[in-house]
């Protein structure tokens, strides 16, 4: 896989990070002022069930390059 594989992998991830955060910026602005943390929570894990299998497949990914990476320079 090697660190392309490694840069994708991150960047897969920062898209579904982006995305969740997205949604819970959104679910800020609904309602009433008190309980903001609350509601952004709520927001990211809404935004979670959203990407469904795409987030754990994202992390999968990311630890699979970083095995590769850490092989690599532990055979040096």
């Amino acid at each position: 896989m090697g660190i392309s594989g490694y840069l994708k992998a991150l960047w897969g991830l920062i898209v579904c990070v982006a995305f969740m955060s997205m949604v819970g910026l959104l679910a800020a602005f609904i309602g009433p002022n008190h309980g903001v943390e609350i509601k952004i929570l709520i927001g990211m894990t809404i935004g979670a069930m959203i990407l469904g299998p795409r987030l754990p497949r994202a992390l999968r990914t990311l630890y699979d390059a970083n095995y590769q990476v850490l092989k690599k320079l532990m055979r040096k």
